[in-house]
């Protein structure tokens, strides 16, 4: 049997405390929430996973690639720099073809293996987001939701 919740004022005390103290590391880190990848119901368990990308962000998006994330996690290992023709290789093509990706708009799907995989998308100001370690299921249908979370580039 679970125990019911104190009503004390320890736990809000201690969530007051903890909330306080993360604050600083949220305002460090851009302070706009976390990308979400979103599933549309369950997966068939048969073929390939379809994701679409849905620009939740503030800002348009210019380019979006997707690579799996043993790949680029290799490639910084081995110290293979951002930007360069290694590293472009790794993250292959923009699967926005040279359009934009507007506030509000959702992109086209990009069919995927199943696997773990890791997103770069890239604001006009070339500012990025890096999403790591999404697990696509074999038949899933997903939805990544990207946030106003830019950074500088890598």
């Amino acid at each position: 049997m679970i125990a019911a919740p104190s009503r004390s004022a320890a736990p809000l005390f201690l969530t007051a405390n903890l909330a306080a103290a993360l604050a600083p590391l949220v305002t460090a880190c851009g302070g706009g929430g976390t990308a979400t990848l979103r599933a549309m119901g369950r997966a068939t368990g048969d073929g390939p996973a379809e994701m679409t990308v849905k620009n939740v962000s503030g800002v348009g998006v210019q380019h979006l690639f997707v690579a799996r994330t043993e790949v680029v996690d290799k490639a910084r290992a081995r110290g293979v720099e951002p930007g360069s023709a290694e590293d472009e290789a790794i993250w292959g093509d923009d699967h926005l073809d040279r359009v934009t990706l507007r506030e509000g708009s959702t992109s086209e799907p990009i069919v995927l293996q199943e696997g773990r995989y890791d997103v770069l998308a890239l604001d006009p100001d070339q500012r990025e987001q890096l999403v790591k370690g999404l697990r696509l299921k074999p038949g899933g249908k997903y939805t990544l939701e990207l946030v106003d979370n830019w950074a500088l580039a890598r």
